[in-house]
Order: structure tokens, then sequence, then C-alpha cells
């Protein structure tokens, strides 16, 4: 290894495959049929936030992952929107890309 060189290049990169276990579809369904809200402002347009669970935050080389994976976890606590939404990605010198997604999951009172 050379210090004017950087660190050597990496054998092999283990990539992540795109997630299909049942938390991620189910994720992925509700969220394609309206029923999971993402919302990049801190409030839903004629909705009011019953109660907040949290800062949640999903990681990965694949943005899917990343994306659903946050949804699954905002269903796990029973969250039904997600409030806040940000995401970020990160460039490695050797071209890989990690994304980060992360916001605030909230239980919306029920519409009348």
């Amino acid at each position: 290894m050379s210090l004017i060189f950087g660190s050597p290049k990496r054998q092999n990169a283990v990539k992540e495959d795109v997630k299909t276990d049942q938390r991620t579809r189910l994720a992925k369904d509700m969220y394609m049929a309206g029923r999971m809200k993402i919302m990049t402002t801190e409030t839903v347009p004629g909705r009011e936030i019953l109660s907040a669970f949290g800062l949640i935050v999903c990681r990965s080389y694949v943005f899917d992952n990343a994306f659903y994976g946050l949804m699954a976890q905002a269903v796990d606590v029973n969250a039904d929107a997600i409030v806040g939404y940000r995401e970020t990605v990160s460039f490695h010198p050797e071209g890989d890309k990690y994304y980060s997604c992360y916001g605030t999951a909230v239980r919306m009172k029920k519409v009348k």
C-alpha cells in the first residue's frame, strides 16, 4: 500500500442485490397504492399528525433497498407516513454510490 496513491482497489467489490423480502415488498405495495405518504415537508397537507415515532434511516448501495427499506422500517413501527424525507448519495473514489434515505415516521389522524 502506498500513501501517495491511496489504498489499493477493492477486489471483487460486493454489491447488494435488490432485496425482495416480505417487509420490503409490503412497503413497496403500500407506497404504490398511496397508503404510505412520504413528504419532504414537516406536514401532510390536509392531515394532522397523531404521533411521531422518531427518525428512521436506511442505507444501501442500491437505491431501491434504501428507499423501500426506509418504508419497511416505518411499517414496522405502525407509521403511515414519513415526513421530513431526505436522501443523500455518497460517491466512493472507485465509482460506487452509497444511498442514505431518512425521515421521521409518523402516524396520521384518520380522515373523517
